[in-house]
């Protein structure tokens, strides 16, 4: 933050020593009308300019500068926003490629996104623990966009009480008979390479002929990008240096090929290491104590699957938006639609899981009784000749919205019906059922303990006649609603014109969860689709024992709401806005905001806001069936309080060092969570050419809804007993302790920040120099993850919340425009944190490992530069190139693996690090 504010106030400076200090803002001609717009964050139309709550604004221009191809990287760019889910996650994440927002980390969830101003569906991969309960921004086509509004304070009075953490407003073009056909290619390394097409017309001039269209159409297709291609993600053996000592991290499954496999005290060895006295390739050696205090060890064989994943997932994706806009009378009519689908493929490594080997079988009488293994086992392998696991995910969404607008008797109207809809389907590959890896093995054909390739021919076209592939799980999300809204002057103060805004809407949300049979747990064959009953046995994913149940369910929502803003004298105006719900599945609800704007002199301004809102969970986390919910990130020993927790829900513990099966399920009981927010702005306009303000912010949230991560409650199972369940693995038969992460409500969170922007301009020989600087800056954040329990912060801190907030996050733009050529060069930067502790091995000055130690990484500031040209050589053609992370830095190494949202990807944390690297990009753009 220092070296940015250094830079930026150099800029400042500078300006301030060739510009003259008074006042240079251009003033509208005594006889231009006077064009009142709605601005993001306010129901009542009125002159456009700095009002009481703090609204960044983002223009088509600075898009064009920031090089960005999509709606989802555009608001990773927003300094205000950290703790969205990225593309990345879709690696092993399972979430459909879902990309959201979330402003200050306060949660996607609480996070409203709106395209003109009007609500949309949440995205119909939704789960019922609360992720990806918001819009995806893949659904939002970047080359349709005029500009975005992102109000930093929540609980807007007009859009509903939920927008705690604030709103961001995509606006779109319109009214325009401008046409324009832009290509572009993006160009990472080795992969992730990027090419799209964006077409857009308007035909009609609103005021000559009385009406306008506009359309807009984009494509873009993007490669995948393979762990293998960068150094810093190739492997999950690491060797690293910290605290003055060296480390090794192992990433691995216990689930290789050739596989373990149990002996008769439980431990877990490899056959073909104990035959050859080393471990297969792409698998490394792995020994760990077995039960704590037993002097038991596991010596085994661990599968390095982080060189099979792709780090980021192939897309396409395509969009269309037509805006109509028609006079009627002295009214208008309008329309908008949108429809556009993201289609996405993830591949990780070939599928894990476990086969019972009984004693006096063939396959253990030949590889396992020589190794005076006499009891029955399990073999812990990866069926590798099925190929990678693949996830083909595909998004539709649709919204149409109609409405008439205008001015009846002073009243400025708006009335609308919208309509939208998120449809989602994911599909796999590469994945049989249990039940028929445990047939072939039964057959005799399978054998686990051989290596790639070398199954018999029988046996190899037997798996491949095992492999399902089709569709699995989805879901769709509808919203539909019916508003109208207007404004008016009522009185006339010292001053200005006291405004009145009103309005009203009902809604109709309603959710489908949509598993398919297979997903259900309800085939016999997967791959036939036989359905299972009587002597025919259900089938369930090998590897996986989660079984989604499908379900519907909706609400519905009435609101009223009135706002006033005041001028009560030329220099104070004061606002005021109060709002009434009622949901048909919770209580009604009031929130209410306050707000002033106070301008002393011309050249400062004093704003502030204070208000409350009210959440209430999603319909998935209300009402989903409690089911299999996949298996925990991280993998966890069988300690003696595990085996008592185990023991106590009359289920066994994995064995060796496993990953353990998940329950998850909808809550009756949650209660909404319920919040207060205040901001407390400054703004200082000393000159035309240096413009500073700061917004110090703060969101309070009581009764918030989440679940309590794998890591705190297996670091203390017995204090955590409800967060326990059992599982019957169908492969083996076996009941499992399962760890049960249903929704509740945890108890407190606080949140205070500042955020600050500075923006310098000067004229040179050279051109017009730009410097803005924007940061946000962490003051606090405070969590609780039970009701009255203690406080926990992510702030710089990896550790009990699952997830990190940056402290101080920026980007620092400057910009010189010289004639038709534009340079920019910006500078993305954020604050380091310390990781969350992690089990790794000591290694000593030779490499040898000499024991275990738990560490926290301290993971340092990091920065990345962008560098844009852009030539207009006329008012047709415009020509841009650049690179993005010019000097190819490549993300912090840290060692943790666990946290929420995050994919399989290993040394680096891919929630908070682009793994693409430098990215050298052009455009060209034809505009008639």
């Amino acid at each position: 933050m220092a070296r940015a504010l250094t830079i930026a106030f150099g800029t400042a400076a500078l300006s301030a020593v060739v510009v003259p200090s008074a006042m240079a803002q251009q003033q509208p001609a005594a006889d231009a009308p006077i064009q009142r717009v709605e601005i993001t964050g306010s129901s009542i139309k009125r002159i456009a300019a700095e009002g009481a709550l703090p609204v960044t604004v983002v223009n088509a221009a600075a898009i064009k500068a920031s090089g960005v191809t999509s709606a989802a990287d555009l608001v990773k760019r927003l300094v205000a926003t950290q703790g969205g889910m990225g593309e990345s996650g879709a690696v092993g994440g399972g979430s459909f490629g879902f990309s959201g927002i979330s402003i200050h980390n306060v949660g996607e969830t609480r996070t409203l996104v709106l395209l003109n101003g009007k609500r949309l569906a949440l995205f119909g991969g939704q789960n019922l623990t609360g992720f990806a309960a918001g819009f995806d921004l893949n659904s939002i086509p970047l080359s349709a966009i005029e500009r975005v509004e992102m109000l930093t304070d929540g609980a807007s009075a007009l859009y509903g009480a939920d927008a705690i953490a604030g709103v961001v407003n995509f606006i779109t073009k319109r009214n325009s008979t401008e046409g324009d056909v832009t290509i572009g290619f993006s160009n990472p390394a080795d992969g992730a390479q990027e090419k799209r097409l964006s077409a857009s017309k308007g035909f009609g001039s609103l005021d000559e002929d009385g009406f306008n269209v506009m359309m807009t159409f984009g494509h873009d297709e993007r490669t995948k990008l393979k762990s293998g291609d960068r150094d810093f993600a190739k492997t999950g053996k690491v060797k690293f240096s910290a605290n003055g000592k060296q480390y090794q991290k192992q990433q691995f499954s216990a689930s290789p090929i050739p596989a373990n496999a149990t002996d008769d005290l439980g431990q877990l060895i490899n056959p073909y290491q104990k035959k050859n006295g080393s471990c297969p390739t792409q698998t490394f050696r792995v020994t760990e104590p077995y039960n704590d205090g037993t002097g038991l060890v596991d010596d085994y064989c661990g599968y390095d699957f982080v060189g099979d994943l792709e780090i980021f997932p192939e897309r396409k994706r395509d969009s269309f938006m037509s805006s109509l806009t028609a006079k009627l009378g002295s009214q208008e009519v309008f329309a908008d639609v949108l429809l556009s689908r993201t289609s996405q493929v993830s591949r990780i490594a070939p599928v894990p899981g476990s086969i019972s080997i009984d004693a006096g079988t063939p396959l253990h009488d030949k590889y396992l009784l020589p190794l005076g293994i006499t009891q029955d086992s399990l073999a812990y392998y990866r069926l590798y000749d099925m190929g990678k696991r693949t996830s083909s995910d595909k998004a539709d969404f649709v919204s149409i919205v109609g409405g008439i607008r205008g001015e009846v008797m002073g009243w400025d109207y708006n009335a609308a019906y919208n309509f939208s809809e998120s449809k989602v389907k994911g599909s796999i590959s590469g994945y049989p059922g249990a039940r028929a890896v445990r047939a072939l093995t039964g057959s005799g054909l399978l054998d686990p303990f051989v290596g790639p390739g070398q199954q018999s021919a029988a046996a190899l076209e037997a798996i491949k006649g095992a492999a399902y592939s089709g569709y699995f799980d989805g879901g769709e999300s509808k919203l539909q609603s019916l508003s109208v809204n207007g404004s008016r002057a009522l009185a006339q103060l010292q001053g200005g014109s006291m405004m009145l805004g009103v309005g009203a809407s009902v809604s109709r949300e309603n959710f489908s969860s949509k598993p398919s049979l297979f997903s259900q747990g309800k085939l016999a064959d997967p791959v036939k689709g036989t359905l299972c009953g009587g002597a025919l046995l259900c089938d369930k994913r090998f590897g996986d024992a989660a079984d989604a149940l499908p379900y519907e369910a909706g609400r519905t929502s009435k609101g009223v709401f009135g706002e006033l803003i005041m001028p009560v004298l030329k220099t104070l105006e004061l606002g005021a806005a109060l709002r009434l719900d009622d949901f048909s599945d919770f209580d009604s609800a009031t929130t209410a905001k306050a707000s002033f704007r106070w301008t002393p002199v011309p050249t400062v301004m004093v704003r502030g806001s204070v208000g409350n809102g009210f959440h209430a969970p999603t319909v998935p986390q209300v009402n989903a069936l409690l089911q299999g919910y996949g298996v925990t990130s991280e993998k966890y020993k069988c300690t003696p309080e595990l085996q008592a927790v185990a023991t106590a829900n009359n289920a066994i513990c994995q064995s060796g060092n496993r990953q353990y099966d998940k329950l998850a399920g909808g809550n009756p009981e949650l209660k909404a969570e319920k919040s207060k927010q205040a901001t407390f702005g400054l703004r200082f306009e000393p000159m035309a050419a240096l413009s500073m303000g700061a917004d110090l912010w703060h969101v309070q949230i009581r009764d918030t809804f989440g679940q309590l991560t794998e890591d705190v409650v297996f670091a203390n199972p017995a204090k955590y007993a409800d967060s326990w369940g059992s599982k019957v693995d169908v492969g083996t038969g076996k009941n499992y302790l399962a760890f049960l992460a249903d929704n509740k409500n945890l108890g407190n969170a606080y949140y205070t920040g500042v955020d600050i922007d500075i923006t310098g301009r000067l004229k040179t020989g050279f051109g017009q120099l730009t410097s803005q600087l924007n940061v946000t800056h962490m003051l606090r954040e405070r969590s609780q993850l039970l009701k009255d329990g203690e406080y926990y912060s992510a702030v710089g801190n990896f550790a009990d919340l699952g997830t990190v907030t940056f402290r101080t996050q920026g980007r620092l733009v400057t910009t010189l425009k010289t004639g038709n050529w534009t340079n920019t060069l910006g500078l993305n930067f954020k604050s380091g944190y310390k990781d969350q502790a992690t089990s790794v091995e000591v290694l000593d000055a030779s490499g040898v490992v000499t024991g275990t130690e738990k560490i926290r990484m301290e993971v340092g500031y990091f920065s990345t530069w962008d560098w844009q040209t852009l030539w207009t050589p006329s008012k047709s053609w415009s020509i841009s190139a650049g690179a993005l992370n010019l000097f190819d830095r490549d993300p912090p190494f840290v060692p943790s693996t666990s946290g929420g949202n995050r994919g399989q990807q290993f040394g680096y944390d891919d929630r908070y690090y682009d793994s693409r690297g430098r990215t050298l990009y052009a455009n060209a753009s034809y505009k008639f």
